[in-house]
């Protein structure tokens, strides 16, 4: 599975191979705005569904986004 992030001219992807645990990653995105308005992305590639039900889908979610400048 993969988390991709999109933000002004720059692309993040990050893979994440799911154990059934709960466990979590923690990533930084960097860069820079581009105009007084910046679009950020975010999407989950690479998901899938339960072998027993197809109406779930199973991957990884976005939790605790913080978007904040630097000096």
């Amino acid at each position: 599975m993969m988390v991709e992030a999109f933000a002004a001219r720059e692309t993040l992807k990050v893979p994440f191979k799911s154990v059934g645990k709960g466990i979590f990653k923690t990533v930084n995105f960097n860069f820079k705005v581009v105009s007084n308005r910046t679009r950020i992305t975010f999407y989950s590639s690479f998901y899938h569904t339960k072998i027993n039900d197809f109406g779930h889908m199973c991957g990884p979610v976005l939790d605790q986004v913080i978007v904040s400048p630097v000096a």
